[in-house]
């Protein structure tokens, strides 16, 4: 049982300090310049939208004003809509916004294989109908494919949050690890995975693994398999508004976590085949541990119980998580707004409890249930 507690505290502290820490290292033994260019090739930014009308409008409006050649830029909306996505798209095609749009519910990914193909850009954009973008982000986004070695750049999302809705804390806090993270590992030129909101590729390296499942995460990993680098562009920001309701990021999470999951183990067995072992390693540390870290958090709570008889230092661990789960319950329910520094700290508990959750469920599902290529709005 030792060793479970053990194993379990090793596993919790490296997915969440270990991993970065050791990228972080690695970033300065092994970094590589990226040849950095202003350069403008052709680009076709692609917006899959599922009703869409509260956003399109600003959305569209947002992608004709940005600062980039407006005979280069290519817009093509994406639409399996029923509300009125559709009506108002069109309303924008005088000013050269082409629309596609399916009338059967298949999903993003399946949608987004039709289309690509009439793509006419060098460099294709991946944007979410509700990311609105820098002035110039496409400019800074596309400046690092002078580079021929890279394949992939992820933009830097920035999570808004003017209601100060206590649970967007907790993404942005995420989101501000997650960029230290892929600063650190960018320097490697091997940033892992990426998000719809602004991920660019070249446009030859679409490698789907079937119509269904071209999820970003997928493509950004198949980019790495094929040798070519993904990294991250910090000055290239996007802004998506927070989501306010936790049960609503409870079910996005869970459902990002279960389509993932499925996506790494194909993927892991290609990384094999590939000999890709750092990418293994990589996905491994950074993505399989932390979406299994609910069940180190379960077996050390039942090891430190099991424990807690034998020695002080194991009944104090045991205090410790009974007062850290307690803190985590009743922020949750007392703290309905992060109005200060001070809330934020006390609110870390529970954005740690309800990602987890989100973890565990995901997982569960991604293991031993099936699930549709769809996807809902939740900001």
């Amino acid at each position: 049982m030792e060793t479970v507690f053990y194993l379990s505290l090793f596993a919790l502290f490296y997915t969440y300090f270990g991993y970065l820490i050791l990228s972080i290292i690695l970033g300065k033994i092994f970094a590589k310049k990226i040849d950095k260019k202003e350069i403008y090739p052709k680009v076709t930014i692609l917006i899959p939208a599922y009703n869409e009308q509260e956003f399109i409008a600003k959305k569209l409006e947002n992608s004709l004003d940005l600062d980039y050649p407006k005979d280069s830029l290519e817009i093509i909306v994406v639409s399996e809509s029923d509300d009125q996505t559709n009506d108002i798209v069109r309303n924008f095609e005088d000013r050269g916004v082409v629309l596609y749009s399916f009338k059967e519910r298949r999903g993003k990914s399946s949608m987004l294989y039709d289309i690509y193909p009439k793509a006419q850009g060098e460099i294709v954009v991946f944007s979410d109908a509700n990311a609105i973008y820098d002035h110039q982000a496409i400019k800074k986004l596309v400046r690092n494919f002078n580079d021929s070695r890279i394949g992939g750049v992820l933009g830097n999302l920035i999570i808004t949050n003017p209601d100060k809705s206590s649970i967007s804390e907790g993404e942005s806090i995420f989101k501000k690890y997650e960029s230290i993270l892929r600063n650190a590992n960018t320097k490697q030129l091997a940033i892992v995975g990426a998000d719809g909101t602004m991920f660019a590729i070249r446009r030859e390296l679409y490698f789907p693994i079937s119509p269904d499942r071209g999820d970003d995460f997928e493509l950004a990993i198949r980019i790495r398999i094929k040798g070519y680098a993904m990294v991250f562009e910090p000055e290239a920001i996007s802004y998506e508004r927070a989501s306010t309701d936790f049960i609503s990021e409870i079910s996005r999470k869970r459902r990002i976590v279960s389509w993932f999951l499925k996506s790494s183990f194909m993927l892991l067995w290609e990384m094999l085949i590939g000999l890709r072992w750092f990418l293994m390693f990589q996905v491994i540390s950074n993505k399989l541990f932390r979406w299994f870290s609910p069940y180190f958090l379960i077996l050390l709570f039942l090891s430190s119980c099991k424990l807690s008889t034998a020695h002080i230092f194991y009944q104090s661990a045991l205090y410790m998580q009974i007062v850290f789960y307690v803190m985590a319950v009743l922020n949750g329910i007392l703290i309905k707004k992060a109005d200060n520094k001070f809330q934020k700290v006390l609110r870390m508990p529970f954005f740690f409890l309800v990602f987890n959750y989100a973890f565990l469920i995901g997982t569960i599902e991604g293991m031993f249930m099936s699930q549709k290529p769809f996807w809902k709005k939740v900001r």
